[in-house]
């Protein structure tokens, strides 16, 4: 009896015991849950700082890289003088002063695009014969004028505000612009960079930095491209080149004015034509050669002295040097 009771004691006191022992254990278990939990929640705020942490890293990474492209890209200050001040040339007409461009240059055919209300105190009145010749200064790669030539007017837009000139000269000039594709035009879009080259207030060609700000400026029923390169009065005419190519892509013929109690010119909204509108204008005077390295000079030269080719906007030139034009 006494042996019972005394193993009775021992198996309670075990029985005590192990439920102590494991009422403790339960407890350690939590505990240990609890800290895994808080590792857990731990190592996710760590690898949350280590994505932010990489991508912070990736996109600096990425800005120093386009940096770098955008620095290794730009053009030398020597490759802008020569393709884009060195085509650039001045044009003067009877106190009118106004920038122009070079597009061609071939044997005696050399041909400079400008705006039309620059050349236009020459326009009324006056035929091929009585009509005065123009002042065409051009200038070198380091933006010093080399030559003043007279120049005939050869065709006129007044609505698209652009006017062809043809330089009396009997040799090939070397600095004729890079003209940009018709492609490459119907590719420009808004925020695309350009230079805007023109003649300020009776300067020689400077340049102005910018952008395209809209391919859609209506006036007069006539498209326009606008920019916020800033430009005044003397840049009409000039060229506007694309900054990275240095290709021409436009023509530079109005500044947007605020007219309140005093017309304010507004210089970072400039008008401009593109130069595939330039493009289906010489299309149209039958001028493809200037612009289309597939048309031939020969067959222009070709053409019957007798008659001139007309269009909606003006009329050519025959192959004899003096000029003829209409306006529209």
């Amino acid at each position: 009896m006494k042996s019972s009771t005394v193993v009775t004691v021992i198996g309670a006191g075990l029985g005590a015991l192990l439920i102590l022992t494991l009422g403790d254990l339960r407890v350690s278990v939590q505990e240990l849950r609890n800290r895994v939990d808080q590792s857990d929640g731990v190592l996710a705020d760590a690898r949350e700082e280590f994505s932010q942490l990489r991508a912070q890293s990736a996109a600096g990474i990425d800005r120093a890289l386009r940096m770098l492209d955008s620095k290794a890209s730009a053009p030398e200050p020597a490759l802008l003088q020569h393709d884009i001040l060195s085509p650039s040339v001045q044009v003067n007409v009877k106190g009118n002063v106004g920038g122009g461009t070079l597009l061609f240059s071939r044997g005696t055919h050399s041909y400079v695009i400008t705006a039309c209300h620059v050349v236009q105190k020459i326009i009324p009145g006056h035929d091929e014969e009585t009509r005065e010749p123009v002042g065409v200064t051009l200038y070198d790669d380091q933006g010093a004028s080399t030559d003043t030539i007279d120049a005939d007017l050869v065709a006129w837009d007044d609505r698209k505000d652009v006017a062809l000139l043809r330089l009396r000269s009997i040799r090939e000039l070397p600095n004729a612009a890079k003209l940009a594709t018709r492609e490459t035009l119907r590719g420009i879009h808004v925020f695309t960079p350009i230079y805007a080259v023109g003649c300020p207030l009776g300067h020689d060609p400077l340049p102005t930095l910018g952008e395209i700000a809209t391919l859609n400026k209506e006036v007069n029923g006539e498209r326009f491209w606008m920019m916020n390169a800033p430009t005044i009065f003397g840049n009409s005419g000039g060229g506007v080149f694309h900054r990275q190519t240095r290709e021409l892509i436009g023509v530079s013929v109005m500044v947007c004015t605020y007219d309140g109690a005093v017309s304010t010119p507004v210089p970072h909204l400039g008008i401009m034509v593109s130069l595939e509108t330039v493009y289906d204008w010489l299309d149209e005077l039958h001028y493809p050669f200037i612009y289309d390295p597939e048309s031939s000079l020969e067959s222009f030269e070709l053409r019957a002295p007798e008659a001139p080719s007309k269009s909606a906007t003006g009329r050519a030139e025959s192959a004899a040097p003096a000029a003829t034009s209409s306006n529209r």
